[in-house]
């Protein structure tokens, strides 16, 4: 996969992720004691999925709809 902007993906379990906010999630336990990456079964639990492209992402995007409003 082709990595650019905040995409990116773990040197340790070779996962992919959409966002800097995905890979932060991916991660559990404190620094120097018992740091890990979480399970897909753990990462499914937190809500997060991947997405069409292959990707881990935090949450689905959302559209805003906005109204079109006429102002005189």
């Amino acid at each position: 996969m082709k990595l650019s902007g905040n995409k990116n993906q773990c040197r340790t379990c070779d996962t992919y992720f959409n966002s800097n906010t995905a890979f932060d999630m991916h991660r559990t336990g404190k620094h120097g004691l018992n740091r890990r990456c979480r399970t897909p079964a753990e990462m499914l639990a937190l809500g997060m999925f991947i997405n069409i492209y292959g990707y881990w992402v935090s949450e689905p995007m959302r559209k805003k709809f906005y109204a079109k409003t006429d102002t005189v």
